[in-house]
């Protein structure tokens, strides 16, 4: 997984979302889910 270095903030809303994304998908944490919406987007090669 490549570092990232800019910050991203989330409202207590997202954060619950993608907590429960992360959860269905059988991640460990929220970092995973937002690397792979990162990716599946193709906003980082």
């Amino acid at each position: 997984m490549p570092e990232r270095t800019m910050p991203i903030c989330f409202t207590r809303e997202q954060v619950k979302v993608l907590e429960e994304y992360a959860r269905v998908k059988g991640m460990l944490n929220l970092s995973q889910a937002v690397e792979e919406i990162i990716k599946s987007k193709a906003v980082v090669e």
